[in-house]
């Protein structure tokens, strides 16, 4: 809290004591303090099956050298108590404490305690502890209006004290009476042992009922928020013991509900008050307090990983700003994925690698490179894997598709940062090369692990077939690869990256992965039969993975639309295999035939678009907006009437067309109707040769097809074309 904080705060409570005594109403506190309270502490003990215990606690009590007069013991009987009952009132002294009764709930059992408290300050005791004789009376003498004293503890085992030997209690050791901040003393905020804290705040901020466990923890969280009272060591001998006793409700075994269900409701309410928290040291408490949380989930999931799929359901779309997946999925992750470009960079390869995680629900470690100098950055994208990721690491290179230099300096990096033989599988996909350089040299140093290698395009060749070259790998590289490598396909190692790129993953990757059938075939042409075979073996066909529902509403969008119109939405950038062409084909169809239809493109071309519309005079018919985030994207996905995509023209460099717009897959989670402008021969017009109620379907630039589309569109026809 900082020197100056605590010796302001404690003028502050100097004040409070002055107006508490003159019965004033202390200035600068805008609530009440509500009604009087004896000066004292009120002892609140929830009862239930505490019938091996009970002697035990009472004696602890009868022992205590405070004052009779200044202290009163709750009893609260809840759930299972008739046998404990039963010995209680054979006690003679039992009938000096004040009992109550409530429904089973150790919180609702505390919150009728402090509701009945007579006194100024209360200490909360489980019925299988017990209390050092003097620590009611010298917890008093340091107690203080706004102030929550924290005592030792020690944990008993038998019979035998620790004497402090644990965590809590050397937390406490460390510090001087007044701590410097929350922070320094978090696990004693943690939980009800060993504390006396102002009746007038728990009056104020009590237990929340519906919690099954972590009412503790919420509980300090919450007066920490709204109250920020002092923290003090009291500098006497006060000592709480904790017995360590099998079935205490406080020390449960762990089963799914105590440590997943329960753990997910404290974090719920944890995120509510770090959504209207602003002190940073608070936020640092409650997010620590989250992590412990969490830790509870991977304790149980460590033992229990055939549950995994289960509690990632539950916790996978939180859209809060802060939930400790990484602590969750701590050690937990067997599979690296290598993602050159990967989130929170805005890049199609790296969201559709962060969609393969999802769609794989597994804990995993991811590493990617930062792309800062190439790529903008979306900080909402890194929701979508987020709750899979256990570890994910960025390595600070300049980012580079061919530069030895750079991705060389990537590998290196990496391999330095990452321990490779804690996994049993890696994965990497790539658009950019380094992804399966570094996949190789992790494959090469521990042949063992299981490689997958995916492709988002050819590599070797680019969108006009022209080889790509980029001298990389070494006379000595080459020679290395030769030894594992079957003499028959040896003549296809050299020096070229974008050469092996391919051509290693082909090799020596377990399963290769493309995203459709034309882009394999288009990959494995230049090679000899034999070869082709070998890599038609190990090869899958998975399109791009189509996002959850849930996604589609992460984020709002604040597209506006035409009502009174049929609005076609475009998503994407333009270059020379895929340009504004058809959108001006369609836009000058709509103007000469007077459609009621509206497109709306967003694109990174803003000023390129709109100077061909402005050209060709269709203003008003197409709204050009610029290039939406991606969770944004979904979200308005599912505004339009259809959805525009397109084919890239590749019929003047290509024998067949490799590609499959990954858009295709996100906008077949929105449901909202596809028309799709397509290259014939390519995947695309495949899909369309299909029976597909959603989708419609012409050849680019094919003008009558466009026409009638228009016509079947606007007259909201069930069947076009």
């Amino acid at each position: 809290m900082g020197e100056l904080n605590i010796r302001k705060r404690l003028q502050e409570i100097e004040a409070l004591k002055r107006s508490i005594t003159s019965g004033k109403e202390p200035a600068g506190e805008p609530e009440s303090l509500g009604c009087p309270l004896s000066e004292g502490i009120s002892v609140i003990i929830p009862v239930h099956r505490g019938e091996e215990y009970i002697e035990r606690l009472i004696a602890s009590l009868e022992a205590q050298t405070l004052d009779r007069e200044q202290f009163e013991t709750i009893i609260i009987f809840n759930g299972e108590y008739a046998a404990t009952e039963e010995i209680f009132n054979s006690l003679e002294k039992g009938k000096q404490y004040k009992v109550l009764y409530t429904e089973q709930g150790v919180s609702r059992a505390r919150n009728a305690g402090i509701s009945n408290a007579s006194y100024s300050n209360i200490a909360f005791l489980d019925s299988d502890d017990t209390i050092s004789a003097g620590y009611l009376q010298n917890s008093l003498d340091e107690c203080e209006p706004f102030t929550i004293l924290l005592n030792r503890l020690y944990d008993v085992k038998g019979q035998k004290p620790d004497g402090g030997a644990n965590h809590i209690n050397r937390e406490l050791a460390k510090q001087e009476t007044y701590p410097e901040s929350y922070y320094s003393v978090v696990k004693n905020l943690s939980l009800n042992g060993g504390k006396v804290l102002p009746t007038h705040l728990l009056k104020k901020t009590a237990f929340d009922e519906a919690l099954n466990n972590g009412e503790d923890v919420l509980l300090y969280m919450q007066l920490i928020s709204e109250h920020k009272p002092i923290v003090k060591v009291n500098p006497n001998e006060a000592i709480y013991y904790r017995h360590m006793v099998d079935n205490s409700l406080s020390r449960t075994k762990s089963n799914y509900e105590f440590s997943i269900t329960d753990r997910i409701a404290v974090l719920a309410r944890l995120q509510d008050i770090l959504k209207v928290e602003d002190d940073e040291e608070v936020r640092t408490l409650i997010i620590d307090r989250m992590r412990a949380q969490a830790g509870f989930m991977n304790r149980y999931l460590k033992e229990h990983m055939e549950d995994y799929a289960l509690v990632a359901g539950e916790v996978a779309h939180y859209t809060d700003e802060y939930f400790p997946y990484a602590r969750m999925n701590e050690d937990l992750a067997k599979r690296l994925y290598i993602s050159y470009c990967f989130p929170p960079y805005s890049d199609t390869s790296g969201i559709v690698m962060a969609k393969r995680i999802v769609a794989a629900a597994e804990p995993c470690d991811v590493i990617h490179n930062n792309m800062y100098d190439v790529r903008n950055m979306d900080l909402t994208l890194e929701r979508l894997a987020e709750p899979f990721i256990a570890s994910r690491r960025e390595i600070n290179t300049t980012s580079s598709f061919a530069g030895s230099k750079y991705i060389s300096l990537f590998v290196e990096r990496a391999m330095e940062k990452l321990d490779i033989y804690k996994y049993r599988e890696i994965y990497s996909r790539a658009l950019w090369p380094a992804s399966h350089v570094l996949a190789y040299e992790i494959f090469r140093k521990s042949r063992n692990i299981r490689w997958i290698a995916e492709f988002s395009d050819p590599l070797y060749r680019d969108i006009k077939n022209n080889i790509r070259q980029a001298t990389f790998y070494t006379k000595k590289d080459i020679k290395e690869m030769k030894k594992h490598t079957a003499s028959n396909y040896q003549k296809y190692l050299d020096d070229n990256l974008f050469n092996m790129a391919e051509v290693i993953p082909f090799l020596f990757a377990a399963e290769l992965v493309f995203t459709n059938e034309l882009q394999l075939e288009s990959m494995i042409d230049r090679f000899d039969d034999d070869f082709k075979e070998m890599v038609r073996r190990k090869s899958v066909i998975e399109r791009h993975p189509t996002p959850a529902p849930e996604y589609y509403s992460y984020q709002k969008n604040y597209v506006a639309l035409d009502r009174d119109k049929i609005n076609i939405g475009y998503f994407g950038n333009f270059y020379e295999t895929r340009n504004a062409e058809e959108i001006m084909n369609i836009a000058g169809l709509i103007k000469a035939e007077s459609f009621d239809v509206k497109i709306h493109v967003f694109t990174n071309s803003t000023r390129q678009v709109k100077s061909q519309i402005f050209s060709n005079g269709l203003n008003g018919i197409v709204d050009v907006n610029p290039y939406l985030r991606y969770f944004e994207f979904l979200s308005a996905s599912k505004e339009f009437d259809y959805l525009m995509l397109s084919d890239a023209r590749t019929d003047e460099y290509k024998r067949r067309n490799p590609y499959l717009p990954s858009k295709f897959s996100d906008y077949i989670g929105s449901g909202t109707k596809i028309w799709v402008q397509y290259e014939p021969g390519s995947t695309l017009a495949g899909i369309c040769s299909e029976e597909h109620g959603n989708i419609i379907c012409n050849a680019l630039n094919d003008l009558d097809a466009i026409r009638e589309n228009l016509k079947k569109i606007t007259q909201k026809e069930e069947n076009p074309v």
